[in-house]
This record gives structure tokens, sequence and C-alpha cells, in this order.
């Protein structure tokens, strides 16, 4: 029971360094995406954070199994370099209690990583969604700059307002292009005052008046067919689908374990099954960690690389095939779970090296050869 604590603590406060770096490094490249949000528009600082905390679920669900292989590589790095593994030999500890102690941290570990892998990370994911897409749409639509030409949200309007003064525009300059490739049609619209109102459904749209429409087919010869006219007050909705289309697309980040689990589409029968292999992880990595440090310890650099090795490999093609570039025409699940028995395969090996009969096999290979 001493040195299971023991180990477990030395693992524990490995992992909480290593975890807290990583974090670090992922709040920072967050952060500064997330600033052009900030250039752009007027945001609270507030919901500059609550944007940041909500990713750290959603990061946690690759940093947490990374974590955990980390520490216990680094927690057996330093027992082997000072012989504290020797010296637990030398105390009638067999590695089964060092094997029983890698299990139960990583039963621990992968109780937080099941909460948030299965709910939540999928609940702060979606949350985040629907608030980054609140504070981009404020940003298009009611923070707008002067003197500056300024894509709205429909990205088929632009806009250029001389001086701004709260909704009030004035010397506004519009430009809509046709979203259709096929008709080069563009229309622009000039006035001397404008101002940016809501309707009671929430779309938002912009009222010029006193100004002059232009209308330009920009495949016509010389621009021979024009259409020009005046007006004394023009109306033009500026996001009227953009909440409907939020609604539509449902991506399957946001989908719950539950959810994915009653889900018959194919995506999302690869992500539940990406996720289980996140959380096969928390125990596989660390046990083939563990069993190359104590049971095969001729060179320990040559096991340090081949752990490092056997880790990318796992995860490489873990995330080749959730994402479907290799194998589009094999079902991906199968193949996750090959991967899977491969890497309990050889953890199951590594366990029985050390035994008297894998010495027998091994003694009648090399004869043999």
């Amino acid at each position: 029971m001493i040195f299971t604590k023991y180990i477990l603590k030395e693992i524990f406060r490995n992992q909480l360094i290593i975890l807290t770096l990583l974090f670090l490094v992922c709040f920072c490249q967050k952060l500064i995406r997330m600033l052009g949000l900030v250039i752009d528009g007027n945001i609270s600082m507030y919901l500059f954070f609550i944007c940041l905390g909500l990713n750290i679920p959603e990061a946690g669900k690759l940093l947490i199994p990374f974590s955990v292989f980390l520490s216990v590589l680094v927690t057996f790095y330093r027992l082997h370099i000072h012989n504290e593994i020797i010296a637990m030999y030398s105390c009638a500890v067999d590695k089964y209690l060092i094997i029983r102690s890698i299990f139960l941290f990583s039963g621990i570990v992968a109780t937080f990583a099941i909460i948030n892998i299965g709910w939540l990370s999928p609940y702060c994911s979606s949350y985040q969604s629907k608030l980054l897409h609140e504070i981009k749409e404020n940003i298009n639509l009611t923070v707008l700059s002067e003197k500056k030409f300024q894509p709205l949200s429909t990205k088929s309007l632009i806009l250029f307002a001389d001086s701004i003064q709260g909704k009030k525009l004035k010397h506004v300059f519009l430009v809509k292009t046709n979203q259709n490739k096929n008709n080069g049609m563009y229309t622009i619209m000039t006035s001397e005052h404008g101002n940016v109102d809501q309707n009671p459904d929430g779309s938002r749209l912009i009222i010029l008046e006193k100004g002059t429409y232009y209308e330009i087919y920009n495949k016509c010869e010389l621009c021979e067919h024009v259409f020009i006219t005046n007006f004394s007050k023009y109306k033009m909705s500026i996001n009227n689908t953009v909440k409907t289309l939020l609604k539509k697309n449902k991506s399957i980040d946001h989908m719950s374990i539950y959810q994915l689990w009653y889900s018959v589409a194919p995506k999302a029968r690869v992500e539940l099954h990406w996720r289980l292999t996140l959380l096969m992880s928390i125990f596989i990595m660390p046990m083939i960690t563990t069993l190359l440090t104590i049971t095969i310890s001729y060179n320990y650099l040559s096991n340090f690389l081949l752990t490092i090795f056997l880790y990318t490999i796992f995860f490489v093609l873990h995330t080749l095939l959730r994402s479907h570039i290799i194998l589009e025409k094999t079902n991906p699940i199968v193949w996750m779970w090959v991967i899977n028995s491969i890497y309990l395969l050889i953890a199951l090996l590594l366990n029985a090296w050390d035994t008297s009969c894998m010495k027998k096999l091994v003694l009648v290979a090399f004869y043999r050869n």
C-alpha cells in the first residue's frame, strides 16, 4: 500500500504539471485567434473569457489522455535514473503491484474523462458556438466602423459610411453582389443618410434615405445596360437567414455520448467509437509505457523512443480514420478496433515477456536463427 501511494503521488503530481502546461499552450493559441473579435468590435471582457473558458473541456478530450501518457513516461523515467525501481524489487515488490497502481491511476482519470467526453465537452462546445455566432453577428451588424469598407453577415453586402453616430449613418455607400455565379449583376446604392434597425423577429435591416440606385450587369459590353434610379427610402434585410442556418446545422461535436449511441448517422457512429478509443487509450498507452520500462529495461532510451513512436502512430492512424482520409471505401469503425486490439495485444505480450513460457519461446527462436 505504501508503494502504491508513492507511485500514485508521483504520477498525479507530474500529470498536474503537464496538464497545466498543455492547457496554457491551448489557452494562448485560442486567445490569439479570438483577439480578432475584440479588434473588430466592442466585446466585453466577460464574454471574451467565457468563450475561452468554454474551450477548455473540448481541448481536454485530447489533452487528458496525452497528459496521462506523458506523466507515466516521465515518472518512470525518474524512477529509472534514480534506481528506485531496482530498490522496489529488492523490497520484494513485484511488477504486478506497479501494474495495479497504473490501473488505479488510469481508472481515476478515466472517470473524469468519461464525464468530459460524454457530456461536458459537447455541452460547452454547443454553447460556445452559439455564443460566438451571436458575438460575430452583433459585430457585423451593429458595431460598424467609420470610413472603412466592411462586409456584413451575409458576405454579399459591403458597406461604407463616412460618419456613424449610434445607429445613424451619413454618406453611405452600399454594394450588393448576386450570389448566383451565372448572373453577374451588381447593385450599388449611395445615400446621404441611413440607419440600422431591428425587426420584431430579431432580424436586422438597413434603411437608406434620399439616394441613388445603380444596377450594373458585369457581362455587358461598355456597360450599356445600366439601370439608374433615385429613391426616397430603401430597406434591405441583412441577416434574415443566419439563425435558421445555425439551427439546421448541428455538429456531431455538440452531441452527447447518449445521442451518439442511438444515432444511425455514419459520422455519428465514427465519432462515438473515436470517443471510446480516447477512453481506451487512457488504459492501454500507460500500461505499454510501464511494461516497457519495468520488463524490458536493457536500454531505457530505446524504450523511451519506442513508446513515443507507438503513441504517435496510434493517434495518427485514429485521426486519419476519423477524418475519413484513408480507407474511404471501408468502414473506419472496424479498423479503429483492429488498431485497439493490436495495441492491447502488445500490452499482453509485454506483460508475459518475463514469464518462463515466453523465455523458452525466445530461446527457441534465437537458436533456430
